[in-house]
């Protein structure tokens, strides 16, 4: 395996200082101190780490990436402008403090901040940006947000609330129900899927407040007919360029929907049937589905499991079973980890901090090994996020540390021989919660 070669473009770090006791000076600071005080109470574990990222995507216009993170914040960092002139109506959001700069035209590293920063009352399960965003119409700036028990929200980076809200109710206790997986339409871009438990609900854009328009469960019956289906919460979605919908859940199944998801059942297979060869090791195991990514052939589906070591790629159009095994991703954690596709190339981070790319999606069968790799970050890159050009690369990092007194995380290179000290001194571990840029 060769070390890949990428220039360093820019960065930007969270914020880990605890506020000052008493000190609530906004929403942000308000939730982010509850629940981390909740936490505390409940594991009766001390959190080291304040706060982390826990995903980050680009735009489809490839000028602004969007974040989630543990201290309950959604940060927009505008990266690139299309238009020579800068739209001056954006100026007027009050949450914007620094002009952003053009990230390819600067000769050294860059400090990243957010341009917008939107708090939000409870943690992210997922997030999908609006494919027809784009920073020269700014009523197409928008993205969804699905939040722990409360409506799906639509959010716009220079709006200071959210713009609206769609309710999924459950039926029997008409609690809200948090979708944990978002995707558009390629059919009907202002038409968005939401993922829950054993079911993917339809919702129309334009209807502010309503519920979906159409429920499609992803079980034949509640009493079991001993049809097709699939229990478990649909946890990714992913949709070809044929209008395949593609479903995966935590309990490691996938569901193919064809017609751009309005139509029949293509097939519904899990991950790991009964005549897998048991002498493949680790092949497939998983703990269950956090990503799903097609080719652009529409022909390959790659499946992105957390508590798994690779990516599995399966062969949809020809003969439906596994093709390969891309090994050696460094994921066994409960921790969704992002992957990325770009052409016949996957990239993926892991929990040892680098990052990792794999050649000949689809060209060759087996387990493969990756081709090269860089480091990245010095704690687990939870997000790989590819530009559309193929010319700059976002990870982000981090993960939450907890002890019971001892020490935990990533030591410094100056502290590893005095991991036991003496004089019952803290050792310092190296805790990573950050975004950089790749220039590739």
């Amino acid at each position: 395996m060769t070390t890949y070669s990428s220039r360093f473009l820019g960065s930007f770090k969270l914020p880990q200082q605890r506020p000052a006791s008493g000190a609530i000076d906004d929403e942000s600071t308000y939730y982010a101190n509850f629940n981390r005080g909740f936490n505390e109470s409940i594991t009766g574990k001390r959190h080291h780490s304040y706060t982390h990222f826990k995903s980050a995507q680009w735009s489809p216009d490839g000028t602004t990436i969007l974040t989630s993170s543990a201290d309950n914040i959604l940060r927009s960092f505008v990266l690139y402008f299309p238009c020579p002139f800068y739209p001056l109506k954006l100026l007027t959001n009050t949450h914007a403090k620094v002009r952003p700069t053009d990230l390819l035209e600067s000769s050294t590293p860059l400090t990243l901040q957010p341009y917008s920063s939107q708090p939000v009352p409870e943690p992210t399960y997922a997030t999908a940006f609006y494919p027809p965003f784009s920073l020269q119409n700014s009523a197409s700036t928008l993205f969804l947000a699905s939040l722990r028990s409360l409506p799906i929200r639509l959010y716009s980076p220079f709006a200071p609330s959210k713009v609206a809200s769609y309710p999924l109710v459950s039926p029997t206790t008409e609690a809200f129900i948090a979708p944990h997986s978002l995707l558009f339409s390629n059919e009907e871009p202002n038409h968005f899927f939401a993922g829950s438990e054993s079911c993917i609900s339809l919702f129309d854009l334009q209807r502010d407040g309503d519920g979906p328009v159409s429920r499609m469960h992803t079980t034949t019956s509640r009493r079991g007919s001993g049809g097709v289906g699939m229990k478990g919460i649909v946890s990714a979605l992913g949709m070809s360029p044929d209008g395949i919908l593609a479903a995966g859940t935590f309990t490691r199944n996938v569901g193919l929907y064809d017609d751009n998801g309005n139509g029949g059942t293509v097939a519904i297979f899990p991950l790991q049937s009964p005549d897998s060869p048991r002498s493949e090791g680790d092949v497939g195991q998983g703990t269950g589905i956090t990503q799903l990514l097609w080719s652009a052939c529409s022909r390959y589906l790659c499946v992105v499991e957390r508590g798994s070591d690779g990516v599995g790629v399966w062969d949809v159009r020809g003969t439906g079973q596994r093709l390969a095994w891309f090994r050696g991703r460094k994921a066994l954690t409960p921790q969704r980890l992002g992957v990325d596709i770009a052409g016949q190339e996957i990239w993926a981070g892991g929990t040892d901090g680098h990052v990792r790319v794999w050649e000949d999606l689809g060209m060759k069968e087996g387990s493969i090994d990756p081709v090269a790799e860089f480091k990245a970050h010095d704690d687990a890159v939870c997000a790989t996020s590819l530009h559309s050009s193929g010319s700059v690369l976002a990870t982000a990092s981090g993960q939450q540390h907890f002890s019971l007194g001892g020490h935990d995380g990533p030591l410094r290179a100056e502290d590893e021989d005095n991991e036991d000290d003496d004089n019952g001194g803290e050792v310092e571990r190296l805790y990573d919660d950050s975004l950089k840029l790749w220039g590739l």
